[in-house]
Order: C-alpha cells, then sequence, then structure tokens
C-alpha cells in the first residue's frame, strides 16, 4: 500500500484538518485493499466524510477529492491523494 499526497488541501471548514489527518492516518495503517475498503466505509459512517470529500476506488487504488463547501455537488478537479495497492 502507498499514499500518495498529490495536491493541496483546501481549509474551508474548521473540521477538515482533523478529519483529513485522522483519515490519512488510517490509510496508512491499512495492509490490504479489503482492510481499506472496511476502514473508508467506517470512517465514512462515522465522520462527515461525505460532506467534504468525493472518494472512491478504481481497479488498483483509492482515491480522494475535495468538494468545494459553497456547494458540495461541485468537486475540485485534482485528486488530493491515492493510495495505490
Amino acid at each position: 500500500m502507498e499514499v500518495r499526497i498529490e495536491s493541496m488541501i483546501c481549509l474551508w471548514d474548521d473540521k477538515i484538518p482533523t478529519m483529513f489527518l485522522e483519515f490519512v492516518n488510517l490509510l496508512t495503517l491499512a495492509t490490504s485493499e479489503e482492510q481499506l475498503r472496511r476502514s473508508v466505509k467506517d470512517f465514512a459512517e462515522k465522520h462527515e466524510l461525505d460532506r467534504f470529500f468525493l472518494y472512491g476506488f478504481g481497479s488498483h487504488h483509492f482515491y480522494l477529492h475535495q468538494r468545494y463547501t459553497s456547494d458540495p455537488e461541485m468537486v475540485m478537479k485534482n485528486r488530493i491523494l491515492s493510495v495505490h495497492f
């Protein structure tokens, strides 16, 4: 598993820095794709991950984009990070 920070994060809300740091810690601790999928799902259910970020899985990676807080339907075009497995 390799976590790659690809872009800056915008701190439009006070919750974002803490949530992002906790999420990155979670990603770095995952040792398999299955564990990563479970961890992301559990984290999203306990936090407001969907409010601030768009995320998903490709065939060999996980990706994370940031949403605009002014319009959550809009997503920044550059990925914030990716995890390759």
